[in-house]
């Protein structure tokens, strides 16, 4: 995790940018499902520590956790060419 990002950005910054990456991590998860079901029962609980790290306004806990949930999910696209593009 970039620490510089962590002291630098505003707390409504990192609010807003966990936001975004959440849902689209969330939007993808819903459509690679209709491909491979399987990477929901992969995603979901990582999806839901950042959820829930979110919550509780751990941004930079959370922006770590979705990071190693989107290079997880990378991993799977190439198992799955099919998958769409993160």
């Amino acid at each position: 995790m970039d620490t510089a990002y962590q002291s630098a950005a505003p707390p409504e910054v990192q609010r807003q940018d966990v936001a975004a990456l959440l849902q689209h991590t969330y939007r993808w998860t819903c459509a690679a499902s209709t491909v491979v079901p399987a990477v929901v029962e992969q995603v979901a609980p990582a999806l839901t520590i950042a959820a829930q790290l979110y919550e509780a306004q751990q941004y930079p806990a959370a922006l770590s956790q979705l990071a190693g949930t989107v290079a997880m999910l990378e991993h799977t696209r190439r198992a799955f060419p099919a998958l769409p593009e993160l």
